[in-house]
Formats: structure tokens, sequence, C-alpha cells
């Protein structure tokens, strides 16, 4: 798969500006230097989290809605009880050494989009206990989780079909 279908596959809810970041896993003999320079232009970021066994895992980022998910105060009072710094740039710094010390840090959750309130339950209670399971555990609001769940499961369906059909993906990238 290339790196432009795994964009799509996996991230295309924050191509769409609906969600603040993916993560999405590269093996280095991707190509996607000329991808991402495109990509860049109409603002979507790209942050290499971790490199571990010849995989990349890389966070697909929009800046703004992300500072925005992460300025709640419930992310930042958890932002703050693992020591995360301020700025968003500190903030990707640590939570790429949290991911080098820990396969992955629950506060992740915040990173890309999931309810704060959801994070702490999933932290709080180990993962335990969840109201719905989907692309995250939830803990507080099923209905809202199940709305916005089925609303990125439709994003990635048409994206995909519009891709497979032959849409470049820079046409498919909201620009931010």
């Amino acid at each position: 798969m290339g790196f432009d279908e795994l964009l799509v596959t996996h991230a295309s809810p924050t191509l769409a500006n609906m969600k603040p970041a993916s993560l999405i896993s590269l093996s280095k003999t991707v190509d996607k230097e000329d991808c991402i320079m495109k990509l860049e232009k109409k603002g979507l970021l790209f942050f290499a989290l971790s490199n571990r066994k010849g995989q990349n895992l890389v966070l697909v980022y929009r800046k703004d809605k992300l500072e925005q998910a992460l300025s709640s105060p419930l992310a930042s009072r958890i932002l703050k009880y693992f020591e995360y710094p301020e700025s968003l740039e500190g903030r990707l710094e640590f939570l790429s050494k949290r991911f080098m010390s820990t396969s992955c840090p629950h506060e992740v959750g915040l990173f890309l989009g999931y309810p704060p309130e959801d994070v702490m339950g999933f932290i709080e209670n180990q993962g335990k206990g969840a109201l719905y399971s989907g692309f995250w555990k939830v803990y507080t609001n099923k209905e809202n989780a199940e709305k916005t769940l089925q609303k990125w499961a439709k994003c990635r369906r048409k994206y995909l079909e519009c891709f497979l059909g032959g849409t470049d993906i820079t046409r498919l990238c909201v620009t931010a």
C-alpha cells in the first residue's frame, strides 16, 4: 500500500478536517516526500513519534485543531498530570518520548480527538468497564460517541471510494 492510500485508509477524518490528528504506521521504504510537501500546503502536518523495527509511527495532524483539542480544561489537567510542557511542539516531543518508554501512552487519545472524559475514564478504569468500544473506549456520552464514530466511518468510506476511483489525495485534503 502506498503512502497516499495509507493516509486515506487511516487518516480520512483528519484529511477532511473533522478530527485533529490520526496515527499511521509506515515502513521506511514508503515514498512519501512529494505527498507530504503537497499536503503541508493544505495545513496537514506530520510528526514522527517512534521508530521500532523498521516501522515509523507518524502523527498526521492539523495544528489549530490539535491545539484546540489539547486546550480543554480536562485535557490540560491530564497532560499536566503526565508532566507535558505547555507548547504544542513540546507536547509532541514529550509524546514521542512517552511512546519510546511505553508501548502506547493512554493520553494519546487526547491528541487523536477523543473526548477527554473518555481518556480519563480509560486511565482511571485501566481500560475496563467501557460503555462502548470503537476507535476508543467510551466511558461517557455513548450516543455522542456513536454519532462521531459513524461520521468518521462514513468519511473513510467516501474518501476510499473517491481515492480508488482516481481522485488525487491533494483534492481530498481539505484546506484548513
